[in-house]
C-alpha cells in the first residue's frame, strides 16, 4: 500500500516537502526543497509518525539534493537528540540521505555524529540508484523528484 502525505511551509522561504510511505517496499520517502529549518524538521518526523502507514523497521531515504539546511549548531545537537530519543519507536532501519552539495554532506555527517542510534545504519548518497541498490529497492523505482514533485 502507498500513502503520500503533502505538507508545504505557511511562511515565505519555509520548507516544503512531501512523504510516501510504502509498506509494500518497505520504505519512507521524503522528499524536501526550498528552506529547512529546526522547527519543520522536527515537525515531519511527528508527521510521519502520526501517519497510520508507519511502522517501525520502515527504511527511509532522506531526498535533500533540492533545498538548503539552516540550523545552528545549537539546534543541529537538538534536532540530533530528539531523533535518538525517538529510534527506539522507529526499530532498525537504515536510512540514505540524498545529497548534492558538499554542504548538505558536511551538515548531515556533523548531525549522525551527534546521534546515537544501535537500530541505524545510514550512509550519504549522491547517486539515487546506488542508495536504491543498498536499501535493496527495486532499480525502476521513480526518483522521488518524480514520485513527489513539488506543488
Amino acid at each position: 500500500m502507498v500513502r503520500a502525505r503533502v505538507k508545504v511551509g505557511d511562511r515565505e522561504g519555509s520548507l516544503a516537502h512531501r512523504y510516501l510511505i510504502d509498506s509494500d517496499l518497505g520504505v519512507i520517502i521524503v522528499r524536501y526543497w526550498l528552506r529547512v529549518d529546526f522547527a519543520e524538521l522536527g515537525a515531519v518526523r511527528q508527521e510521519i509518525e502520526a501517519d497510520p502507514a508507519f511502522r517501525p523497521g520502515l527504511n527511509r531515504i532522506w531526498d535533500e539534493r533540492d533545498c538548503n539546511i539552516d540550523l545552528t549548531h545549537e539546534e543541529l545537537a537538538a534536532l540530533a537528540e530528539s531523533w535518538t530519543a525517538a529510534g527506539a519507536s522507529h526499530g532498525k532501519r537504515k536510512l540514505v540521505y540524498l545529497v548534492n552539495e558538499d554542504l548538505s554532506w558536511g551538515f548531515n555527517r556533523v548531525f549522525e555524529a551527534y546521534r546515537q542510534n544501535p537500530d541505524l545504519e545510514y550512509r550519504l548518497f549522491r547517486d539515487y540508484a546506488e542508495a536504491k541498490r543498498w536499501l535493496g529497492l527495486p532499480e525502476d523505482l521513480a526518483d522521488p523528484r518524480e514520485l513527489l514533485p513539488e506543488g
